[in-house]
């Protein structure tokens, strides 16, 4: 499996590329922007994007989605058929979203907003806004906080604790180290 980081300039949001060696797809998580080293990472390990995933319909993870697809169309999966002014394909709990021979499960991880979701594949799951090191995503209200503590708990904290969490904002993190450190599980 191939990972790439990008940091983007908005809000500091964090962009991910997954890749399959074999196959030579990839998958991009968020597009708050164009990531600056996108199109070299592709270029460098020889990859074609075959997909977007969007963890939320927030501007800091779809602004650049419209720039991404202009120069690589691809699909979009989303919790909705629309994200970011662009269309999607639906995905919900349980469905699987591929990328070469990996397969990720789509975590339906409401609460910071209703159409929060999560992939996972062995190892790494992607979790947009829903879980940060050490804090969760704001919410609007305490019913929403609880919404989302709920989902954490039954979503991103059932998976195997080396599980790493590849999240928004910010640094990475694992499940092991949430349950045990961050302060909205205690």
């Amino acid at each position: 499996m191939i990972l790439a980081h990008f940091l983007l300039t908005v809000n500091e949001a964090n962009a991910f590329l997954l890749g399959c060696r074999e196959t030579k797809e990839a998958l991009l998580v968020d597009a708050g922007e164009y990531p600056e080293g996108l199109d070299a990472v592709l270029e460098s390990e020889g990859l074609r994007l075959t997909g977007v995933f969007i963890t939320h319909d927030h501007f800091d993870h779809t602004d650049g989605l419209r720039d991404v697809l202009e120069r690589h169309p691809a699909p979009v999966y989303a919790y909705q058929a629309e994200t970011g002014g662009c269309e999607a394909q639906v995905v919900r709990q349980g469905g699987i979203v591929k990328v070469g021979r990996w397969a990720g499960t789509v975590l339906e991880t409401p609460g910071h907003t209703p159409d929060g979701i999560s992939l996972a594949f062995p190892g790494v799951v992607f979790s947009g806004d829903a879980l940060f090191a050490g804090s969760i995503g704001g919410t609007a209200s305490a019913s929403l906080a609880r919404s989302l503590v709920n989902s954490i708990e039954e979503q991103l904290f059932t998976l195997p604790p080396e599980t790493e969490i590849y999240t928004g904002h910010g640094p990475a993190t694992t499940v092991a180290i949430e349950k045990a450190h961050n302060p909205f599980f205690k």
